[in-house]
């Protein structure tokens, strides 16, 4: 039996859809209060502190502001503060928005800045934690009920694009844990934001009331339901059926049949993000890494050659992944962002496809036989990443490797990455600023560097590169030293990009979608149209 997204389309089944009045409910019959959204992105906090991660990211930034905020072009807008400024390398100044009030009614304060960026390195058991944003703060002085100084112990020229990824709590909620926040409408999650908590259970759903107190543009939406529906399929079905009025993660195979239905819109957008394969370069044994069955023992962890990272990169042919399994909807990756972006390498190329030169460089490391690995990948975050890791597998098997691909849940997948369980892993990684990819991916883990980095992959050059454009405070001396940081990361093969996705969405007619680079889906980003 064909799935579902596939038998709705067959046999005339849309326009008997149509006829029937399912799926054709308009804002002019149910009004333009309400609006509930399918999405992909499985929200298992409402601790805006616990996970950097896209789904929470998406979600809470309708509940919580942070200080600085960021448009669709990936510039730096005020948010809860309304100004900010350099007093010399070590010292930011900021401007807090008066009239502010949180939820609950009570005033924000710079007394609610220092309470959150209290609370943020002593929440436990974070997969990445926000710390990454905050380290670089040595000292926070309170120059009046809405004015604030930081002091850095090095400079620290991202403070302000690092601040926009911090969402301010309220001062009350200084103390509590991830399961206070958890407890839905009746727990911590009291933002700033435009929407207020009425509803949530973990990985299904979200309700939201507008908050007509907002200090920002006044949202049109009275009501706002994310509904997590992780399967295509049912993602598909439920646009069509009139469930929901937009949905996320659009399987390219049926873009083409949607656009032809009028009562649609499907919106498509680049994003900042790159899906990229980390590998552990660090130890001399890694837990998924053995000699092929029958071949004399391997000597060594072969990862720890830049040759054999570089020949894993050779083998993947990425215009075959984007064409023959995303269909188009992405761009082959050369770096941590794509090159549009301000401040990334312009002398980067894509890899291109050459197994006989990864054979080689096999050879010349050592391993003319090739070895055994296990690529590790998630299986129910991305859109068809299990495919893609099998495709990954299947390139690496045509250079002599003997590979195999295990798909994982993203909930334990990236516990058991950060615990440093796996020797070749798939994942993705979305920034707003070229330098922040690698300072959080590639630079050897301590302070406020390596936060993101699982494999805990370790270069002395590159990490002084990476500190370099950490401390200059100039940004026209700053961009080439950012460059030159990228730049070291992809010859040291510290990780492989392989490809930046693009976000496919679609909704109802009658609702325009706004895409945003980062990796968001949330009724931020739609309005009604006149």
């Amino acid at each position: 039996m064909l799935p579902v997204s596939r038998r709705l389309f067959m046999g005339g089944t849309l326009a008997t859809l149509a006829a029937a009045g399912i799926g054709s409910r308009t804002f002019a019959q149910s009004g333009t209060s309400s609006l509930t959204i399918g999405t992909k992105l499985e929200l298992n906090t409402l601790d805006p502190h616990f996970f950097n991660g896209f789904p929470q990211a998406s979600s809470h930034s309708l509940i919580f502001d942070a200080l600085i905020g960021i448009d669709s072009g990936l510039r730096l807008i005020p948010g809860l503060a309304t100004a900010w400024r350099n007093i010399d390398n070590l010292t930011w100044e900021f401007d807090l928005r008066q009239g502010v009030k949180f939820h609950d009614g009570s005033d924000f304060t710079a007394d609610d800045v220092i309470a959150t960026l209290e609370r943020v390195p002593k929440v436990p058991n974070s997969p990445n934690p926000f710390t990454q944003f905050t380290r670089s703060i040595q000292s926070t002085e309170k120059l009046g009920s809405h004015k604030i100084r930081f002091k850095t112990a090095t400079p620290s020229p991202t403070l302000a694009s690092d601040l926009a990824r911090v969402f301010i709590i309220s001062k009350k909620h200084v103390a509590a844990s991830t399961a206070d926040f958890n407890n839905g409408a009746a727990g911590a999650a009291i933002g700033t934001g435009p929407y207020k908590v009425t509803e949530w259970v973990n990985s299904q759903r979200l309700v939201l009331a507008r908050n007509d107190a907002y200090w920002g543009e006044k949202q049109p939406w009275a009501k706002v339901t994310e509904k997590v529906i992780k399967g295509d399929a049912g993602r598909i079905a439920a646009l069509l059926s009139g469930d929901v009025d937009a949905i996320d993660e659009v399987p390219t195979i049926d873009i083409p049949r949607i656009k032809q239905d009028k009562r649609f819109n499907v919106v498509s957008g680049a994003s900042a993000t790159v899906q990229y394969i980390a590998m552990d370069a660090v130890r001399d044994v890694s837990p998924f890494i053995s000699a092929k069955d029958g071949q004399p023992a391997l000597l060594g962890n072969p990862l720890k050659d830049r040759r054999v990272r570089k020949a894993l990169s050779l083998a993947i042919n990425r215009k075959a992944i984007v064409d023959r399994i995303l269909d188009g909807s992405a761009t082959p990756a050369s770096q941590f962002l794509p090159s549009r972006f301000d401040g990334t390498s312009t002398k980067l190329k894509v890899d291109p496809y050459d197994p006989e030169k990864a054979k080689a460089l096999l050879k010349e490391a050592g391993y003319p036989n090739g070895f055994k690995i296990t690529l590790h990948a998630t299986g129910d975050r991305y859109p068809k990443d299990k495919d893609i890791a099998q495709a990954v597998g299947q390139f690496w098997t045509r250079i002599g490797l003997q590979v195999s691909v295990e798909a994982l849940p993203g909930t334990v997948f990236f516990s058991q990455a950060t615990k440093q369980e796996y020797s070749c892993f798939m994942a993705q990684y979305g920034t707003d600023e070229a330098s922040i990819g690698p300072r959080a991916l590639v630079h050897t883990p301590g302070g406020i560097y390596g936060t993101a980095n699982r494999t805990k992959f370790s270069h002395t050059d590159l990490d002084a590169a990476i500190e370099k454009s950490q401390s200059e405070m100039d940004p026209v001396k700053r961009k080439p030293l950012v460059q030159a940081a990228i730049e070291l990361s992809m010859h040291e093969q510290a990780i492989i990009p392989v490809f930046h996705p693009n976000a496919e969405m679609a909704g109802k007619a009658n609702i325009a979608i706004t895409p945003r680079p980062e990796r968001r889906f949330n009724a931020l980003m739609m309005k009604p149209k006149a």
